[in-house]
């Protein structure tokens, strides 16, 4: 809401330095029981817990946090405040409304532990302002397709069109769901072959 008031507003851009501080003062009146109930917490706890060694007595220093999505706003919001190397795609962004959760997020945490994969013209991932670390993307949907652009499959395709695969398998879907071009074989099985159960009428 405070990004469309912003938007709407002569010179809206100028109130942005005080809209966290404008959200933080709405959230307060939510019930507290809502808040201990909130998704983020129940992952926040777990990632922390595993840092710790509270499960199994071993540290574990290699985690990474990922989600898609609500799931990667979640995610933003779990790496920020853990220090878990986090990766969202089309997650909901927290700079604004990061003093609403708890703990609070500082802007620091946001600009420097967490990335978010943004694809062109998805509503979603502009949710909120953005960090400092993040990709934008190309989105090949239709442009009458208002949600199109929010698949988390067609941003892997994207991601792996543009950037290649590492040797890694392509998804089926790329091609036969998303019209994305058929890779080079590489094995002794065609795309065809391997993509069998997907495939639909899209010629090698």
């Amino acid at each position: 809401l405070v990004q469309v008031v912003r938007a709407v507003i002569p010179l809206g851009w100028i109130f942005t330095p005080v809209l966290d501080n404008l959200v933080r003062v709405v959230s307060l009146l939510q019930n507290y029981n809502l808040k201990e109930v909130s998704y983020y917490t129940r992952t926040t706890r777990f990632v922390n817990d595993m840092l710790s060694g509270a499960y199994n007595g071993t540290k574990l220093n290699n985690i990474r946090v990922t989600g898609a999505s609500l799931g990667g706003g979640i995610s933003i919001i779990t790496g920020a405040q853990t220090g878990a190397p986090t990766v969202a795609i089309s997650g909901i962004n927290a700079m604004l409304s990061r003093k609403t959760f708890t703990p609070e997020l500082t802007a620091s945490q946001l600009n420097t532990r967490v990335f978010n994969v943004i694809p062109d013209r998805d509503i979603i991932a502009r949710i909120d302002d953005k960090g400092a670390l993040f990709q934008e993307i190309q989105c090949r949907a239709p442009v009458n397709s208002l949600m199109g652009c929010h698949s988390m499959w067609r941003s892997l395709c994207e991601i792996q069109y543009q950037c290649g695969s590492g040797g890694r398998p392509i998804i089926c879907w790329c091609a036969t769901k998303y019209g994305y071009p058929i890779p080079k074989q590489s094995g002794n099985q065609t795309w065809k072959e391997v993509c069998a159960k997907d495939y639909e009428g899209v010629e090698p």
